[in-house]
């Protein structure tokens, strides 16, 4: 600590496993041990068993149809979790209200607005 005991600096690392994971949304709620447990998910169309196409000349011509053992409807992928105190809740809940705040200043969504500064 310095400046009579009033900051401390932290030092942040990237670890080498770190990635990003696209996130449409989020499913979760209290655990039996008081956290809060988020887990996200990303939502996409089913890929098809298998899909037809019509052939003219040895080449492909057009998509036909997709096999009917594909799934229907959306694929909702949960890719990770995460628990967290009432203290990171509340300071996660913060942060994110004020990207929103920014965001809405600027009058559309960015993708550029990693730390949401102003």
């Amino acid at each position: 600590m310095n400046k009579k005991e009033k900051e401390i600096e932290i030092h942040n690392k990237v670890s080498s496993a770190f990635q990003q994971i696209n996130v449409d949304g989020a499913y979760g709620g209290i655990t039996p041990s008081g956290k809060i447990n988020l887990n996200f998910f990303s939502e996409r169309y089913p890929i098809p068993k298998s899909t037809f196409f019509e052939i003219k000349n040895d080449k492909l011509i057009k998509k036909v149809r997709d096999s009917s053992e594909s799934k229907k409807g959306i694929i909702r992928e949960y890719n990770f979790g995460i628990y967290m105190d009432l203290r990171a809740a509340k300071g996660l809940s913060l942060w994110l209200q004020e990207c929103v705040k920014n965001m809405e200043k600027r009058g559309k969504e960015t993708k550029n607005a990693p730390t949401c500064k102003k």
